[in-house]
Parts: C-alpha cells; structure tokens; sequence
C-alpha cells in the first residue's frame, strides 16, 4: 500500500491535484502524516476550468492552500461511512455537505466518481469538479 501522495503520483488522471498540493507546500503532510480522506478532483475536472484561471490559481500560495485544504478531511472515511454521515469537516474547518442515494454519493452536491483508494496515510475518493471553498470568491467572466 502506499502513501497518498504514491497513489495520486501512480494515477492516470489525478495529476493536476498532485501539482497543486505540490505547488500549496501540502506534500510532506499528505505523505507522512495522516490519516486523511481526500476528494480529489480528476483531471478532466480541471480541464474545465479556464485556462488563465488555472495559472491565476497555481501562482496564490496562499488561496491555493485553501482550496487543497478543503479537500482534505481528518481521518479515514471510506464510502461507507460517507453513506451514514450528513457533514465532515474539512481542514480549512469548514463543512462539506455529504449526500447519499441509490445513485452514489455526493460531496458539496460534487459526484464521488472513483472510491475507496486506501493509502498507508488515509484514503482517497476521487470526485467530478474541484470544490470551492466558501471563505473564496471566485470571480468569473
């Protein structure tokens, strides 16, 4: 089994999240300390971001601690047991909403689209769009 940060370096389609928590000075805690669940935004989730938002993004340090901190939850939750919770915590100290039906599970209304990634340091769900802090405005165009 391997660390967090093994696993998101051994996917295909989580390495935009990896070069952030990078970027955001969050590795050595998602590789050596723990337990944590992680809702990571695939790939394809960051694709749709545009482009000159995504560099905006990756040059704050500081917003971009907050945004990989809330996807990031103290302790180890598998599928299960986000199927019988209604909220966590996250570690900016915020709650994410926990949704669950026949259709899956959901996080901030964020479809869970790969579960149960077990890690040495926690686990990892791997979730369809980022999910936005709500201490963050995002400005759109």
């Amino acid at each position: 089994m391997k660390s967090i940060i093994e696993t998101l370096e051994d996917s295909e389609n989580l390495a935009v999240f990896l070069d952030l928590v990078r970027i955001a000075g969050m590795e050595p805690m998602l590789r050596e300390r723990g337990p944590f669940t992680v809702f990571v935004p695939t790939d394809e989730a960051f694709s749709r971001v545009p482009k000159d938002r995504m560099d905006e993004i990756r040059q704050d340090t500081d917003k971009l601690f907050l945004i990989v901190s809330y996807h990031v939850v103290p302790g180890q939750l598998t599928s299960e047991d986000l199927r019988s919770i209604a909220a966590v915590r996250s570690s900016l100290g915020t709650d994410l909403v926990i949704r669950s039906s026949d259709r899956g599970i959901t996080v901030n209304s964020v479809p869970l689209v790969e579960t149960d990634a077990f890690c040495t340091n926690g686990i990892c769900h791997a979730i369809a769009s980022a999910l936005v802090p709500p201490t963050l405005e995002i400005v759109t165009p």
